[in-house]
């Protein structure tokens, strides 16, 4: 009886360490630079891994259109803001912190309405076009896919 017990229990560890061990194949920030984690299918991030994030946009439409943005309004608020394309639109990402804009991940149908309900989804996917996102959609943060709605 106590085989069996031993064997079980391990068994429920080695079950709860491969559910908790995290995206392997992915870059991560370590003091302050990318290091390669496994093997990911995708380059180094081209954001900075120093801990200040991504430049905040313009809040004029000066500054806006000197970087290259685009100011319009966006979304259902009532006045304009501004939207600049990212460099590292497209690019592999496995977090929202290996993009300048978010991390997102196409989605079946089935995917879609589980994420709106609250299930995730381990997956990669592709750093934005622009900076700002806006609507329903897939977002990857630590390896996990979870669906979002921005206004």
């Amino acid at each position: 009886m106590k085989k069996i017990y031993i064997f079980l229990m391990l068994l429920i560890g080695i079950i709860v360490f491969v559910l908790l061990r995290g995206n392997e194949d992915t870059w991560l920030c370590e003091k302050g630079e990318w290091v390669k984690h496994g093997n990911p299918s995708f380059p180094k991030p081209l954001v900075l891994c120093d801990g200040k994030g991504v430049q905040a946009l313009p809040h004029n439409k000066d500054d806006c259109l000197k970087m290259g943005g685009v100011w319009e309004k966006q979304g259902p608020e009532p006045f304009e803001t501004c939207d600049i394309k990212t460099k590292d639109g497209g690019r592999g990402c496995s977090d929202i912190s290996q993009c300048e804009g978010t991390c997102m991940v196409k989605l079946s149908d089935d995917e879609f309405s589980g994420g709106m309900r609250g299930k995730t989804f381990k997956k990669n996917g592709a750093c934005s076009l622009w900076r700002v996102t806006l609507g329903c959609f897939g977002m990857v943060k630590q390896g996990k896919m979870s669906v979002i709605c921005v206004d």
